[in-house]
């Protein structure tokens, strides 16, 4: 055996020998090496024999500067996106847990079209199936990018001329204050470090389910990209350049065509015409979904990760009867975590994980389907990829005879 080979590290999680951990937990795991160390303290990430190479190859060597922190930068879905570097994590929307950037399938295509539409400052509409990633898209970017942020979620109950005025009272009477929707679009963020104002980017969450009279009073957030924003006694106030509004739905303001998104209303046209881009986010293909699989459920995944290759394959089946009607239902990523989150939960209360675990797991998803014919339908559907049980016949390497820990 040499010494390069010799000095591998492996990896707790799978038990694969490598000379650099992070981009393995990246690319196989989907998590990062801070979320490994904190599951496996003081374990190695990188071997000795790259350690003595870095050694080696920076010797003697003179190292440009490092860039001005003015011009610190990411890439994200092909694009260079500035950094600000004044701004703090808590004024940004935060980073969605496993959070894994698609590079496969339309999804992929989805995301650099919207992370374009960012890049150059335009306000969009983002709407697509329930779990494509609408809302954590830009609340990564912006966390990544330090943009500050806020969302707002839109309801038939909520207030939303409160977002942008209401009225105090105090001994001296009553005045107006403005709300957080408006000093987001006209004064933007001021940074505790610099000083400096920073336009924010505001995401207005389900905003399909706004009624005639809400859509209206956000026709002044739609406005608001003319750079216009009116105050409570009439009077108009510029909108700070550079303020992004991002939008998400489940429909392109049609209403509700599936009989699935009830809630979701038809909108006026004159509305939607004044937001700049719009784009469908798609189901996120396999590749992409398997390593966040395997980082929210490193139970399954190390015990039972074999599976998965047949989990995406019912993934695949479930999404296609859904898309073209046969299946009245979502089978989103939400739903994919239902049936392996469940698998997770045996895992860890059984000594001896059940021969049939993926089938009582997809249990959980199956029984909230609406209607006995769509439960029918989806066990069918699955029980080709599963037939024979969950656990191979003659392999019980991964199956552990002592009682296991309950967390606490």
């Amino acid at each position: 055996m040499t010494k390069q080979a010799a000095t591998k590290i492996e990896c707790k999680i799978d038990g694969a020998e490598v000379h650099y951990l992070p981009d393995y937990l990246a690319a196989k795991h989907g998590i990062t090496v801070e979320e490994y160390l904190e599951r496996f303290p003081d374990a190695p990430v990188e071997s000795e024999t790259l350690q003595e190479q870095y050694v080696a190859s920076v010797k003697n060597v003179r190292r440009a500067p490092p860039p001005a922190r003015e011009h610190l930068t990411i890439k994200f879905a092909e694009h260079t996106m500035p950094v600000n570097w004044d701004v703090p994590p808590e004024a940004c929307l935060p980073l969605p847990p496993c959070y894994r950037l698609p590079e496969n399938g339309k999804l992929a295509s989805d995301v650099k079209r919207a992370g374009r539409y960012f890049l150059a400052g335009r306000s969009f509409w983002a709407w697509g199936p329930p779990g494509s990633g609408k809302d954590a898209f830009p609340s990564a970017l912006c966390a990544l990018t330090r943009t500050p942020s806020q969302i707002f979620p839109v309801n038939p109950d909520v207030d939303i001329m409160a977002w942008f005025f209401d009225k105090s009272f105090n001994s001296e009477g009553t005045e107006w204050v403005f709300g957080e929707l408006f000093n987001a679009l006209v004064k933007g963020y001021v940074s505790p470090i610099s000083g400096r104002t920073i336009p924010m980017t505001v995401v207005l969450s389900d905003f399909d389910r706004a009624g005639r009279a809400q859509a209206e009073a956000i026709r002044l957030v739609a406005d608001s990209i003319q750079g216009r924003v009116k105050g409570p006694r009439g009077e108009t106030y510029p909108v700070l350049p550079g303020t992004r509004i991002v939008i998400t739905a489940n429909t392109m303001g049609a209403g509700d065509a599936s009989g699935k998104c009830i809630s979701a209303n038809v909108l006026d046209t004159s509305i939607l015409d004044r937001i700049e881009r719009k784009v469908k986010f798609h189901s996120m293909d396999w590749k992409d979904e398997e390593p966040i699989i395997r980082a929210k459920f490193p139970l399954f995944a190390e015990r039972c990760g074999h599976f998965l290759k047949k989990v995406g394959d019912a993934t695949a089946v479930l999404r296609g009867a859904v898309e073209d009607e046969s299946l009245y239902g979502e089978f989103s990523h939400r739903g994919l975590c239902t049936w392996i989150g469940d698998c997770e939960d045996i895992l860890r209360f059984s000594t001896n994980p059940p021969s049939d675990l993926l089938k009582q797991g997809f249990q959980s998803y199956a029984d909230g389907l609406p209607n006995a014919e769509s439960q029918t339908l989806a066990l069918t559907l699955v029980e080709a990829y599963l037939k024979g049980g969950a656990l191979p016949h003659g392999d019980t390497s991964h199956v552990q005879d002592e009682e296991l820990e309950l967390p606490l």
